[in-house]
């Protein structure tokens, strides 16, 4: 093999294991999907799906495109750090599950059409 092909191989690898770190690290709206349905659900309600203590927590329809992803980790993190009057609780996620339900949060643009 030559030196050239060599290093493009290796140059390409360390792209796709950056990609995937990148990917890990963003999270996935699939997963935060499913975390919402166990942890979230009952506080809130998403396109008129609401769990049994919804008038808590309020709807969540179209957070994605009322919030940015900064005011939504900021919120996540800490909910009385965004509003002081906030019900919810810091809530004990992994990193993994704190970017999983922030990319869900992100993608509901929309949900209550």
């Amino acid at each position: 093999m030559k030196r050239g092909t060599t290093v493009a191989i290796l140059i390409s690898a360390i792209a796709m294991l950056e990609l995937a770190a990148v990917s890990a690290a963003i999270g996935g709206a699939d997963e935060g999907r499913a975390y919402y349905a166990e942890k979230c659900r009952v506080c809130h309600s998403i396109a008129g799906d609401a769990g049994k203590m919804a008038d808590k927590g309020g709807p969540l329809d179209d957070v994605g495109a009322k919030r940015d992803e900064a005011w939504v980790r900021a919120y996540l993190a800490d909910p009385k750090s965004k509003m002081p009057d906030a019900k919810m609780p810091k809530m004990k996620m992994t990193e993994q599950q704190f970017n999983d339900v922030v990319a869900y949060m992100m993608s509901l643009k929309g949900a209550a059409k």
